[in-house]
């Protein structure tokens, strides 16, 4: 599995809700807060259970890459400018990156070029760490967490130098 086809998964997961893939697209050329909190809560309950159901379709070796793809897409925003703008701190500053990939592709690329568009504490917990899970039960063993690159907070020692 490649990055395009990573990025794919999740928006095949987006594909499942209409209203709020249309809601998420007004979204990208508004950027309205109450409609990105809106958000928020649609990427942490129905996209996460819909890509949970695209997760159980994977084969062990596409679902390793997809979790080492979602290490490197969190990774890459743990970032003094992006927490800045998310107000997280710790653990909340991972669940704001979570909700930053969980929104796709394109919303990613915009929060990564310009940072900016964030909003403080919109959170989507539950997306980083959904195929952990699919992958344990399907093969009755956990995968390595962080294994290619760590999704802690201030792990991306570049992305917080002064």
């Amino acid at each position: 599995m490649d990055q395009k086809q990573f990025w794919q998964i999740i928006e095949s997961a987006w594909d499942e809700y209409p209203q709020a893939k249309a809601l998420r697209t007004k979204a990208l050329e508004e950027n309205d807060v109450e409609d990105i909190i809106t958000l928020g809560d649609e990427v942490a309950d129905n996209i996460a259970d819909a890509l949970t159901e695209k997760l159980y379709e994977l084969d062990r070796d596409d679902l390793a890459s997809f979790i080492h793809h979602m290490e490197e897409r969190l990774y890459h925003i743990d970032r003094r400018d992006i927490q800045a703008r998310t107000e997280g701190n710790g653990e909340g500053f991972l669940y704001c990156r979570c909700f930053i990939v969980g929104m796709g592709e394109a919303y990613y690329d915009k929060a990564d070029q310009d940072p900016e568009i964030l909003y403080s504490d919109i959170e989507a917990e539950g997306i980083g760490f959904l195929a952990y899970g699919v992958y344990a039960d399907k093969y009755d063993e956990d995968i390595e967490r962080n294994s290619q690159h760590n999704i802690t907070t201030k792990s991306n020692k570049a992305g917080w130098k002064k």
